[in-house]
């Protein structure tokens, strides 16, 4: 049915105060409607008794019978009649209030002073309804009784879905901390729900009054970029996603967020677009003081990382000197006659020769470790390495350390395990491997096992010490970690970093088994043969 051919819907308002009905009459007077007012909910009641409305609003406070009692008689005494109800009220979105209201048989509610544009748009929706439910009611007429009772619950269902939509829509977007909008495919604002007053500063009926006032907010090259991004996305069927900065009413910028999609007619014409944004000021500055930190910390340790570096050369340099000057010393005390002062700088020079060796495997140590951080470890690889007779030759040199901590070196290996390796490296993995077992052997034999598998060769070293349990397990390979503590066993923490670094780039894996007062096994597979397209004596970056 056209709308020309319908007839005039009525409304009731019901409000105490002659002002405010006839402000509200004003406001509705655009809309071809019917309306008949009250100053009371007792003369609200009479007029329902007698006839049809599309519509009723009632102000809540009233003299007597209030707004909250006159819905609760009408819903009680009228209960088929389903007429839509909307407050109105003075009071600034009070939650009891508002909860009070739906509770009384409420669709809706609006704050005074009302909105002359949102008044309209929410009666224009009841007086649509009302005119398509008196459509179905002319159409009952022409059908059977088992037809209109089928037809009547069908409606009655579709009206009450409607309602419930209307009063959850309604409390969804009042209570989302943001605004939901609609604008035109030029970017027009079109509609803003009420959280635009928190986010912008400015009433929905500002937006609604000057549509182009969102875009005012922008800086102009985001509504450039956010436009071009949309046309993109909508080609694709994607939901637009933005993030750009606008100005508050208040001369404040802020940050925000908005999802959006466009709403197309039947033959593919973009008719809206359609969203929701909010504030995310805060998480932007969160985020950029994560990126300022970050750049810190970053800075932070290459800085420690250059002095590492610095440090180790600068110390490097007086060793070798010093260690120099020992030699020459020793040359110097052997050339003298043999004799008991003699011995006695024989042990000294010992003593000090053996603190220098300390000091310059420290040293190469932090050396090894700034190399590895910056990514500059080097390998040789040389053909025909003899894993086996590095092993002896290392345990030889620790045999004095060893029978001075009461641990006896066990050795089980063939004569040759030979494989395409960096020689010096390999001895420093041996080296670090077997000064570990010694440290923490707790004066119980240490173990060392080399054996050929194939292509692989594998070393294991085994002490019957201290052991250790699973979170020390996750970290021992760590850059300066320690499985106990420094102030009774000593070192930086980094030779098992460095061993596992050298292993991992001749191509092969370092293990551990340990339980604590059980030991230690570290196992090492090494590759004896290098990867393909690698030529021996070549230099390897890692």
């Amino acid at each position: 049915m056209h709308v020309g051919q319908e007839s005039r819907a009525t409304i009731l308002v019901v409000d105490d105060q002659p002002f405010e009905l006839a402000a509200l009459e004003r406001s509705l007077g655009s809309l071809d409607l019917h309306i008949i007012k009250a100053q009371s909910g007792e003369e609200a009641l009479q007029y329902l008794e007698d006839q049809e409305f599309a519509l009723v609003l009632m102000d809540v406070r009233m003299p007597g019978m209030d707004g909250f009692e006159a819905a609760r008689l009408i819903r009680e005494h009228a209960p088929n009649r389903r007429v839509p109800l909307i407050f109105l009220s003075g009071a600034r979105r009070e939650e009891a209030v508002i909860v009070r209201g739906y509770a009384s048989g409420a669709v809706d509610y609006l704050s005074k002073p009302v909105e002359p544009d949102a008044l309209r748009a929410k009666v224009r929706v009841f007086v649509d309804l009302f005119h398509e439910r008196e459509a179905l009611r002319r159409q009952e007429q022409t059908l059977s009784q088992r037809e209109r009772q089928v037809l009547e619950r069908q409606r009655r269902q579709a009206e009450e879905a409607l309602l419930e939509s209307q009063r959850t829509l309604s409390m969804l977007m009042g209570n989302l901390p943001g605004m939901v909008f609609r604008c035109r495919p030029d970017w027009s604002l079109d509609f803003a729900s009420e959280g635009c007053q928190a986010l912008t500063g400015y009433a929905a009926s500002d937006f609604a009054s000057s549509p182009s006032l969102w875009t005012s907010l922008m800086a102009p090259e985001d509504v450039e970029r956010i436009v071009q991004e949309a046309k993109q996305a909508f080609v694709e069927g994607r939901l637009v996603t933005a993030v750009y900065r606008i100005l508050r009413r208040d001369a404040q910028p802020r940050w925000m967020w908005a999802r959006s999609a466009g709403v197309f007619s039947p033959e593919g014409e973009l008719r809206f677009i359609e969203g929701f944004m909010t504030d995310i000021t805060e998480a932007k500055a969160a985020e950029s003081e994560r990126d300022r930190l970050l750049v810190g910390l970053r800075e932070a340790v290459r800085q420690r990382d250059e002095f590492l570096a610095v440090a180790s050369h600068e110390l490097k340099t007086p060793l070798t000197s010093l260690s120099l000057r020992v030699q020459v010393m020793r040359k110097e005390v052997d050339a003298q006659p043999r004799g008991d002062p003699k011995e006695r700088l024989h042990k000294h020079l010992d003593a000090a020769g053996a603190q220098l060796g300390r000091l310059a495997s420290l040293v190469d140590s932090l050396l090894d470790t700034t190399r590895i951080i910056s990514g500059r470890l080097s390998l040789r690889r040389e053909q025909g390495v003899n894993l086996a007779g590095i092993v002896r030759a290392v345990a030889s040199g620790f045999e004095t350390q060893a029978m001075r901590v009461g641990s006896p070196l066990e050795i089980d290996a063939p004569v040759r395990v030979l494989g395409h390796w960096d020689a010096l490296r390999l001895e420093q993995v041996v080296t670090n491997l077997l000064s570990n077992a010694l440290k923490f052997g707790a004066g119980r034999a240490v173990q060392l096992w080399v054996e050929e598998r194939g292509e692989w060769a594998r070393l294991r070293v085994s002490d019957q010490g201290i052991g250790m349990d699973e979170d020390v397990r996750a970290r021992l390979f760590g850059r300066f970690e320690r499985g106990v503590s420094d102030r009774h066993y000593g070192g930086l923490g980094l030779g098992l970093f460095i061993t596992r670094q050298v292993v991992e780039a001749m191509g092969g894996q370092v293990l551990v088994q340990s339980e604590p007062g059980q030991g230690a096994t570290f196992t090492v597979e090494l590759p004896r043969l290098p990867p393909a397209g690698e030529s021996e004596g070549a230099l390897d970056e890692h």
